[in-house]
């Protein structure tokens, strides 16, 4: 039987002003409003998405390549710029939570979806990592929310075009992350064993959607089988793969990042729905007629789905010799939790239930917009200025009066001076090559030979405090007369005391035609 808290209701019926797009979308401007405003710096993942975005590839390194593509599409218009940078981030936040609405809409009310997007909110790897500096993070969760919306609606309402949009989106997520290949893998395998989920999803054009996803993953894919060690190698080291690091701290890795994840939501949720949750309260409810039909299918195909992608985390420990987990990478995987949780207790949608979880995820939306804005000046307070604070605009300014002429080959010590250079020099093409790959000298190398093919100067460029020490003597091997200049600029928003920024250059100009 159905009851009016958990069927489908209509949509959102007050004004606009008061709807949930349109305060989410409010967010995403004030987010971008203070991003602009508050720095010129640039953090790890931006400062990647302005070198990477210089050019359409069909592949750049250890990563697919949709973000990058936007990035560039974006570019073309705003330049490699900070506004360019969140026009795009906070976009795919917003489409992100419109997916996480429409997955939960095919099941529940107007509220349960908002609440099942708010709970993305409160996912500290997507409410507040995705707005400090994250990237393809951002747009594998939307895809994965894109994958479970048209699931869901194939097995609520079958239609073959659902089978389009599903190919669609596991395209267009596996271009997002790789890793999104287990999130596929696992939703199969778990939907082959609810026997209504499994005839929807083998229904009459069940062939559109590998189809699509295949093609649209296609090109990259031929990139990617010419580049397979470029692609991996930095993963595979970032999971610290060992056997001589035990399995219980591999264990206490995966907890960690798993509780840092959905620690925050659950608290939340424990103390908005308490006794609510527990099975004696539930059944009374059930009793009185309050499970939906859907709940049948929905909440065996979502348990058992959670259910794999912990036990195979856990074998990647125990298995696999996995000591590293990141929060970025459970989030897409454990995402849907919310609506799982809707699902087991339909009946915490009843009418004046709730409350204290939306008040909590409109202060934390407040919270982690506050602590966006103020990031430089809590530098400031911590002693220890960042990438926000560097003097980026006055940086390019002096390398403008010392003769830089805003077209050559930038080459930095590291990829953020690099990028922020870049973004008050359009016309320059920028690269970075450290120590750190084992290919400084092929690097340096690449990017006299790009100098000399385009017709342009050099600008070596290092920050003081990212250069290794045989960075300068590496340079200077191809180039033994030059002698680096020295810069000493003052951070922005630190107070006078702090001890100035130091940056090195050497600045070639290209050689005159006779």
């Amino acid at each position: 039987m159905t009851s009016s808290p958990s069927a489908p209701a209509k949509d959102w019926q007050q004004p606009l002003y008061q709807h949930p797009l349109a305060w989410i979308l409010l967010l995403a401007c004030a987010h971008i409003i203070s991003r602009v405003t508050i720095s010129e710096g640039m953090k790890w993942d931006e400062s990647e998405q302005i070198l990477w975005s210089q050019e359409f590839l069909l592949g750049y390194g250890s990563q697919p390549p949709a973000y990058s593509w936007l990035q560039w599409a974006v570019g073309q218009v705003l330049g490699p710029s900070v506004l360019a940078l969140s026009i795009v981030k906070h976009s795919l936040i917003v489409l992100t939570y419109v997916l996480a609405w429409q997955a939960a809409r095919v099941l529940l009310p107007a509220k349960g979806a908002f609440w099942v997007a708010g709970g993305l909110l409160l996912m500290l790897p997507f409410g507040w990592d995705s707005v400090r500096d994250q990237t393809h993070t951002i747009l594998v969760t939307a895809m994965t929310f894109g994958t479970w919306w048209m699931v869901l609606r194939q097995v609520k309402t079958p239609n073959p075009v659902h089978f389009v949009w599903l190919g669609v989106f596991c395209g267009l997520g596996m271009l997002a992350k790789y890793s999104f290949a287990m999130l596929i893998g696992v939703l199969f395998v778990t939907a082959l064993t609810v026997p209504q989920v499994r005839r929807a999803l083998l229904g009459h054009g069940w062939w559109l959607a590998p189809l699509v996803g295949l093609l649209i993953f296609a090109p990259h894919a031929w990139w990617l089988a010419q580049h397979w060690r470029e692609a991996t190698t930095e993963t595979i080291h970032k999971m610290d793969i060992s056997t001589q690091v035990s399995h219980l701290k591999g264990l206490g890795a995966l907890a960690k990042a798993v509780f840092s994840t959905l620690g925050l939501w659950l608290i939340v949720a424990l103390a908005t729905y308490r006794g609510r949750l527990w099975k004696a309260a539930y059944r009374a409810e059930a009793a009185a007629g309050t499970t939906p039909d859907w709940r049948a299918w929905a909440w065996p195909l979502l348990r058992r789905y959670l259910a794999l992608v912990f036990l195979i985390l856990i074998a990647m420990v125990v298995v696999g010799d996995v000591s590293s987990f990141k929060q970025r990478w459970v989030l897409p995987l454990t995402a849907i939790a919310p609506l799982a949780l809707y699902a087991w207790r339909p009946a915490l949608l009843a009418e004046g239930t709730g409350r204290s979880y939306t008040t909590a995820v409109v202060l934390f939306a407040l919270v982690f917009w506050t602590l966006a804005t103020i990031r430089p000046w809590q530098a400031d307070w911590r002693h220890d200025p960042d990438e926000l604070n560097h003097p980026v605009a006055q940086l390019a300014q002096q390398l403008a009066d010392a003769g830089y002429d805003g077209k050559g080959l930038i080459v930095g010590s590291d990829h953020m001076v690099a990028a922020m250079l870049r973004s008050h020099n359009p016309h320059a093409y920028a690269m970075f090559c450290t120590a750190e790959w084992g290919r400084m000298a092929e690097c340096l190398a690449d990017g006299r030979a790009r100098a000399a093919n385009t017709g342009v100067g050099l600008l070596y460029i290092a920050r003081m405090d990212k250069a290794t020490p045989d960075w300068w003597s590496a340079v200077l091997a191809s180039h033994p007369g030059a002698v680096p200049q020295s810069l000493t600029i003052p951070f922005v928003h630190m107070r006078a005391s702090t001890p100035p920024m130091q940056y090195q250059y050497v600045w070639l100009p290209a050689p005159v035609s006779p």
